[in-house]
């Protein structure tokens, strides 16, 4: 396990432990120096792939996966005791702003992390070519979870454009700001932390000039074209139409913001896909939440989903400081609100492990449990009750259950989780 300190790291050993009487977790920490073996007993294990789960144990050693499979004999390891708790791999949010100490957006990656049962972000936009190469020095190489990025076209980045904060000004808000060549020649620069380019198409942070936004548009295509790697498109409250938008994007691109309340949404007056977004996704386009404080509206999703069964591919916060303390909160609570949906919890999973991990083409490293892979593994639990869930126009829905993300383990060092952000009845 690994607690965080002011400006370093100290590594302890975990001792997870459940009160029978009392269902409450326990935890211990003692200070060790050598690197350990874990057997995680008795959990609900999902391994990512949307399967159902089974009651098998999980070996860990050096940071590697090395045996799942019933009733594993300890060999030495320190025993976590999983009765009553899921097993996963650790949670991938495909849509943050960690860029932190950049501009009005990001968050620190400590609050959108490892406490939250994340163990592998990535980071959609907040940087663009001029800014990137810090973004990497000083915060992806800091971090203990694993930072990815896609690369804004504008070469600014995602820094400003929050109509709080005048003046507005968003990423496209000179068309001359979305450079390929510069975005180009900066991904093949950094190719190992940017697996793709972002634009945000919304009118506002264009000047409210359809001239700007079409230069975002051609050029993040474009430069995903030259580079051979997918893009993220964010679009709500456009000039261009939404049905370019989705005739446009290709096999394992990223349509994100699906459930967004603004008229140029995916869905008719009655909630129905339209034509075109169903087409996109039978080209292999993937439809991401990415929540944010603007982009996940009940109105929109629960008719998508419960009448006409159009669930997202991936489920993403788009956390940011904006979202941080609600309604967003952390992505355990966004799982939470598709729960409630009723989308089946092993799809939940699969959104937030595995299709996460395929969109950002890292399937080989992250995203699934299996033997040999890199120990990143996420203990929840799926707690009963009442919890009111928020979306982004202020419209309260009550669930009754809720995974509140325990602790975790990245490349087998454990850290505890911290308390669950959605407040009880």
């Amino acid at each position: 396990m690994t607690q965080r300190h002011a400006g370093h790291t100290e590594k302890t050993r975990l001792k997870l432990s459940m009160s029978s009487a009392s269902s409450v977790f326990k935890f211990s920490l003692e200070t060790y120096s050598l690197t350990l073996s874990y057997l995680i007993q008795n959990g609900e294990v999902h391994d990512g792939s949307g399967a159902a789960p089974q009651r098998v144990d999980v070996r860990i050693a050096d940071g590697v996966i090395r045996e799942i499979g019933p009733n594993l004999k300890a060999e030495g390891e320190q025993l976590i005791e999983a009765d009553g708790l899921i097993v996963a791999p650790g949670l991938i949010d495909l849509h943050t702003h960690v860029f932190t100490g950049m501009g009005l957006y990001s968050v620190d990656p400590v609050d959108a992390g490892l406490r939250t049962g994340v163990t592998s972000m990535l980071d959609t936009g907040t940087a663009g070519s001029l800014s990137y190469p810090n973004f990497e020095r000083f915060i992806i190489s800091e971090a203990e979870e694993d930072i990815f990025a896609l690369l804004n076209i504008s070469m600014l980045g995602a820094l400003q454009g929050h109509p709080k904060f005048p003046p507005y000004m968003g990423d496209l808000n000179d068309g001359r700001h979305a450079d390929v060549p510069s975005a180009v020649a900066c991904v093949k620069r950094f190719p190992k932390r940017i697996v793709g380019m972002k634009v945000r198409l919304t009118s506002g942070l264009a000047n409210y000039q359809e001239e700007n936004e079409w230069a975002g548009f051609h050029g993040v295509f474009e430069s995903s074209d030259q580079l051979g790697l997918p893009c993220m498109i964010h679009h709500a409250a456009s000039k261009i139409p939404n049905t370019k938008v989705f005739q446009t994007l290709r096999a394992g691109d990223v349509y994100t913001h699906l459930y967004n309340p603004n008229s140029d949404h995916g869905f008719d007056q009655h909630g129905a896909p339209l034509e075109a977004l169903q087409e996109a996704r039978a080209r292999g386009v993937l439809f991401d939440v990415g929540h944010g404080v603007g982009a996940f509206a009940w109105r929109v999703a629960e008719p998508a989903c419960q009448k006409f069964g159009f669930w997202p591919d991936t489920i993403s916060t788009d956390i940011h400081q904006y979202n941080l303390h609600g309604p967003v909160f952390d992505l355990p609570t966004t799982m939470s609100k598709f729960l409630y949906l009723g989308m089946p919890l092993e799809q939940v999973i699969r959104a937030t492990t595995s299709v996460p991990a395929e969109a950002m083409r890292l399937q080989d490293r992250l995203g699934l449990l299996h033997a040999d892979r890199q120990a990143d593994i996420v203990l929840l639990k799926r707690e009963r009750g009442e919890f009111p869930l928020t979306d982004v126009e202020g419209q309260v829905r009550i669930g009754h259950e809720r995974l509140v993300p325990i602790s975790v383990c990245k490349r087998g060092s454990w850290t505890q989780c911290g308390a669950q952000a959605i407040p009880k009845c």
